[in-house]
């Protein structure tokens, strides 16, 4: 995948996380800094629903590329950087946002906070990353 193709499959990615939002969650995702505490109520919501009934593979695949997309999307419109197709690892390739020399793996987020860890943030994470692009 070029670089151009995984930017619009990421944007498209994005886009999908906001239909799900609305749609499956009744939250209007705006792309704001403001929005990814919706996004951590949204994953705070998926989280209990993991406990009580285990997300199929294929679902919770699909939720943390596309919240994970959503998330690297605002970090790219209110910093900068762009989207990176990491295949150093044939067996593990993965997508992230590249900016300033540094790598934000937005999705694997996702996952721990679904599947892991719940006390997570992204909007945190998201404040401390910008402030860590800007060293």
């Amino acid at each position: 995948m070029n670089k151009q193709e995984v930017t619009e499959l990421m944007k498209a990615s994005a886009q999908d996380a906001v239909v799900y939002a609305a749609e499956e969650h009744q939250v209007l995702l705006d792309f704001s800094l403001d929005s990814l505490t919706l996004v951590d109520e949204i994953l705070s919501e998926l989280f209990l629903r993991q406990q009580e009934q285990r997300h199929a593979d294929d679902l919770l695949f699909t939720l943390c590329n596309i919240l994970g997309a959503y998330t690297g999307e605002v970090f790219i419109h209110h910093v900068g950087g762009e989207w990176y197709h990491d295949v150093s690892t044939p067996d593990a390739p993965f997508i992230c946002v590249r900016y300033n020399g540094k790598e934000f793996p937005f999705a694997s987020l996702v996952y721990h906070q679904i599947a892991k860890t719940p006390s997570a943030s992204l909007r945190n994470y998201v404040g401390q990353a910008m402030s860590n692009a800007m060293q």
